[in-house]
């Protein structure tokens, strides 16, 4: 069997077992079980409703619950505003695979191979901020509809709504509500995200478990401030009636009374009168403003950490507090990342990878997103070139991954600081010995011999596992032997660094003859 064929049998052994009942769906893209909302209903919501939605999700029943955090949401654009802050923060970030830790060349190719199928995903950037969702509600599940074919990837991402599921009391585990009758969802074929903005079982860790209750008394200040715009202005209609009459003439004068107000006629009879009061006393509203003002800071608290980007005054806030703001934001997106990576990881790559027998169960890619922030390079070269003087050994790597500079690709033009590009390993090698010369080292032999040595080490220690990986697989002596005479030392980038170290060599040889002549 050649090793193609050991490939492809290999990936076949790995994906045989996952791709079982993912070809449908136990949803669908517009589920056919979501409930119609009424969206009256939170109008007048009040605590003794909230204490029974939250009382019936501590039992796993979180349709209630849920369908209030939804119409809360979209009913309240202060708390709708402030969450979209908070998950864009995310979704604004990049992302990057990573290979899994001293991966050979196979792996590397392999990650870059799956990380092009997850960015091929549609709206895969959607469903990333569809996984924000469970930041304000504790949980966002999405369907997962597989392409099929010779590889299998998500063609689509379905969001459904929270109030389509139930939680097991007993388990925690997450049911999908089909028909009335909870079922379990199945493997692979759901990216469920649980958030816990708070400690507690999952129905209890929302945000909005918080959130609701300033809702719910923020409304009856703004009810009751409309009450009042309502009738602000509008004189008191007081009507007359001779004592003695009957109940029902009595009962239209308060019908003609209350229809002035909003026909501005009426009819009554000339034993009655209707009489118009002017309010002497001017009314103001600051009061209903400044109540809803008080809970919208608590909501923004609770969502943001703090009130700087929601509520500046021009009074309080000043640099210091914009900084520290800054810091608790970055803290709080930090927290959200930290919880959403883990469940990108095990519910979209890892099967991606699995189903298609791309990796082994233990070395599969991890998901990331990139979170460093900008870095002041003027401050961090001057730091770096301080750090070299005084002898400090500073891997060039991790150099350009902190100044957040690139790597030159092979050929590329390189940059001095004359301005001029240097074009050849022999001419960066020609910039760095009058570098050394410059900085009065009497020998450069030992400076050029240790850098030849960090740059071919990578190649060598690969070298060195090809062999002992050659040694562990063969049966006896002759088969090793044969198989470390097949190897071959071809890689290009250890010819360019010996290349580079001997025409340094080359050069410090020949300023050693001719500082002795």
């Amino acid at each position: 069997m050649t090793i193609k064929e050991k490939v492809k049998a290999a990936r076949a052994a790995l994906s045989s077992v996952a791709r079982k009942g993912l070809d449908s769906l136990q949803a669908g893209p517009r589920s056919s079980q979501s409930m119609s909302l009424n969206y009256a209903s939170v109008n007048t919501l009040d605590p003794s409703r909230l204490a029974r939605a939250f009382a019936a999700a501590d039992q796993g029943y979180i349709t209630d619950q849920a369908t209030l955090f939804e119409l809360v949401e979209e009913q309240d654009p202060h708390i709708f505003a402030e969450l979209a802050k908070r998950r864009r923060a995310v979704t604004g970030l990049g992302w990057q695979l990573t290979p899994p830790k001293d991966a050979d060349q196979s792996e590397i190719d392999r990650t870059a191979e799956l990380e092009d199928i997850l960015r091929k995903i549609p709206r895969f950037e959607d469903a990333q901020y569809d996984l924000t969702d469970a930041i304000g509600k504790g949980l966002s599940a999405q369907e997962i509809d597989w392409q099929t074919g010779s590889t299998w990837y998500p063609k689509a991402l379905f969001w459904v709504p929270q109030r389509e599921f139930q939680v097991d009391r007993s388990t925690g585990a997450l049911q999908y509500v089909k028909n009335g009758v909870p079922e379990p969802l199945r493997e692979w074929g759901w990216v469920v995200h649980e958030h816990r903005a708070k400690s507690g079982y999952i129905e209890q860790a929302a945000l909005f478990r918080v959130l609701a209750w300033t809702y719910a008394y923020k409304a009856y200040n703004i009810r009751d401030m409309q009450r009042f715009l309502e009738m602000y202005g509008l004189p008191l209609r007081l009507g007359k009636y001779p004592a003695g009459i009957d109940p029902k003439q009595r009962d239209q004068l308060l019908k003609a009374v209350r229809n002035i107000g909003n026909d501005g006629a009426g009819v009554v009879p000339s034993t009655m009168s209707i009489e118009f009061i002017q309010a002497m006393k001017s009314g103001t509203v600051d009061d209903f403003l400044n109540a809803t003002a008080y809970w919208e800071r608590k909501q923004s608290m609770a969502i943001l950490g703090g009130t700087l980007t929601s509520q500046a005054d021009g009074k309080t806030s000043t640099n210091a507090l914009g900084a520290i703001h800054d810091k608790v934001r970055r803290e709080i997106m930090l927290h959200d990342v930290g919880q959403i990576t883990p469940t990108v990881n095990a519910q979209i790559v890892r099967p991606t990878a699995l189903i298609n027998g791309m990796f082994a169960p233990d070395r599969v890619p991890t998901f990331g997103y990139k979170t460093e922030e900008t870095v002041d390079q003027a401050k961090m070269v001057e730091v770096l070139t301080k750090a070299a003087n005084v002898g400090m050994e500073i891997d060039v790597d991790w150099a350009h991954q902190t100044m957040q500079i690139p790597r030159a690709g092979k050929g590329a033009t390189l940059l001095m600081a004359s301005g001029k590009p240097i074009t050849s390993p022999t001419d960066a090698a020609l910039v760095r010995l009058a570098a050394l010369a410059k900085a009065g080292e009497p020998d450069v032999t030992g400076p050029y011999a240790a850098q030849l040595a960090a740059l071919c080490a990578p190649y060598e220690q690969a070298l060195i596992q090809q062999i002992s990986a050659i040694v562990a697989e063969a049966g006896d002596f002759d088969a090793a032997l044969a198989g470390i005479e097949a190897l071959k030392a071809n890689n290009p980038k250890w010819a360019e660094a010996m290349a580079l170290g001997m025409a340094a060599a080359n050069l410090a040889g020949r300023a050693d003859v001719e500082a002795g002549q």
